[in-house]
């Protein structure tokens, strides 16, 4: 929590992460979130700040921002009570403003998963757990973090609502299973059964494994295996091809369905790194290498 002091000896304590939030509150900014983003608040998402502001805090607005002129020219952000907007600015782990071009940049700073169980009637499901500490901890596997990813990466390109929700709902039975084993969950029915869950969990079960996968996509390490030759359809894809799942067996490391995703990253890595000094100790020039790969020369001699 920040606090922060007001007029006098009062103060105001406002949420700065995510385990400051208790349930009800993670389905409003959940809510929010998605306005924000495509909806409604799309082009005032300092209303939307203000609105988290004051379910966080109880903090009242003035009436100028409960009953603004529609008539009047100002601003959205000019039409709010502007300490009470200073205030809502300090909220800052939900998303950002970027007041050149008035960009929405989302945050993605979770620390553990932020919904860790999940009820449906009286059953109860949990979640995969990824902790960012000093390392990642994960107890995703290979195999689920590539179906998601592709379930991801096709969801961002369905026009139907119908297939969409149904896309969130398989990848919200990946992270939340019926059954410890891969091939049985997918065939149990959870993805139907993930419908009844209220639709800002679902909501923030996607938006945090989208996390996971930027916290992949950029990392320093890992981000090397996101960059090679693109797709036929130019979106980045990550596949158990038969070769990578018979090196990462040569190497120990056992089946994707079992693989610990850490493990299967770094294995992949020390694969790439193997192919490279191969590749140059029988004469390929870095160059060539860069041409063939779609890999950067800098990034190709760190492999080196």
């Amino acid at each position: 929590m920040i606090s922060i002091k007001l007029n006098g000896k009062a103060s105001i304590d406002i949420p700065d992460s995510w385990k400051d939030l208790n349930f009800k509150q993670k389905l409003f900014t959940f809510e929010m979130l998605s306005r924000v983003i495509s909806g409604d608040l799309k082009a005032e998402p300092h209303v939307a700040l203000v609105k988290l502001l004051i379910k966080f805090t109880n903090y009242k607005p003035s009436k100028k921002f409960n009953r603004p002129d529609p008539k009047s020219e100002e601003s959205p952000r000019d039409n709010i009570n502007f300490n009470l907007l200073r205030l809502a600015e300090q909220i800052k782990f939900i998303f950002t403003i970027n007041e050149d071009d008035r960009q929405i940049i989302p945050r993605y700073d979770f620390i553990t998963n932020p919904f860790p169980i999940v009820k449906i009637g009286r059953k109860k499901y949990t979640g995969k757990r990824f902790e960012l500490d000093i390392t990642a901890k994960t107890d995703i596997t290979a195999r689920e973090f590539v179906d998601c990813f592709d379930l991801l990466s096709a969801l961002a390109k369905l026009e139907n609502e119908d297939d969409k929700q149904e896309c969130i709902n398989q990848i919200c039975a990946i992270l939340y299973p019926a059954n410890l084993n891969y091939t049985q969950n997918m065939v149990s029915g959870q993805n139907r059964n993930m419908r009844k869950l209220h639709p800002m969990v679902r909501f923030g079960i996607v938006y945090w494994f989208t996390g996971i996968v930027k916290f992949y996509t950029e990392h320093p390490t890992y981000s090397i295996l996101f960059k090679g030759n693109p797709s036929e359809d130019g979106a980045d894809k990550i596949k158990l091809s038969n070769e990578v799942v018979l090196m990462l067996q040569r190497e120990g490391y056992g089946l994707p369905d079992h693989m610990n995703l850490n493990d299967y990253f770094d294995a992949q890595i020390k694969h790439l790194k193997d192919v490279v000094n191969k590749a140059i100790a029988e004469g390929v020039t870095v160059y060539k290498l860069s041409e063939k790969t779609g890999i950067d020369i800098s990034t190709i001699n760190k492999l080196t």
